[in-house]
């Protein structure tokens, strides 16, 4: 199916929400880990994994996206991330935890990592005027680093109300 104007919308919205639960995550994953019992050395094989594992769910995502659709793997990966989700809820499963972050796209950092950024980016070139492209990007990256601000602030606020700070 060839991408229509309306996709836009679509994708800025998406990134919006994805940049804001890593945003979340960033900050609180690595307390929510140690308060399920995993101990500091292995949250950070943990993280530490989650980052390496990811290049190549990343490079396999990104490489078939053309092949079999970008809609579709954009949306297998915002499922992985959904499962991953239900999984880290439900599981105190170090190695269950490990395979889960890597195939769910999960970012520690903050930042996006996964392959969403260049399938949006190549759908974006394909619906977007040469004249605008670099206005659209601009705004495209803008909104993302609010988001992430806006996550990163949002989980800092609960986790100091959960800890009995404000």
């Amino acid at each position: 199916m060839p991408p229509r104007q309306n996709d836009i919308p679509l994708l800025f919205t998406t990134r919006i929400i994805r940049l804001f639960a890593y945003g979340f995550l960033s900050v609180a994953l690595a307390l929510y880990l140690a308060q399920i019992g995993l101990s500091d050395p292995e949250v950070g094989l943990l993280l530490t994994l989650t980052l390496v594992g990811d290049v190549p769910v990343t490079l396999w995502i990104t490489t078939s996206a053309d092949r079999i659709g970008r809609k579709r793997m954009l949306l297998l990966g915002a499922a992985l991330m959904m499962l991953a989700g239900l999984v880290f809820a439900f599981t105190h499963n170090f190695v269950l935890l490990v395979v889960t972050a890597i195939i769910g796209v999960i970012s520690p950092s903050g930042n996006e990592i996964g392959p969403f950024l260049s399938i949006e980016q190549a759908g974006l070139t394909q619906l977007i005027p040469d004249i605008r492209r670099t206005s659209v990007f601009a705004w495209y990256n803008l909104v993302g680093s609010f988001a992430t601000a806006t996550g990163s602030l949002a989980s800092g606020g609960l986790v100091q109300a959960l800890q009995g700070g404000g």
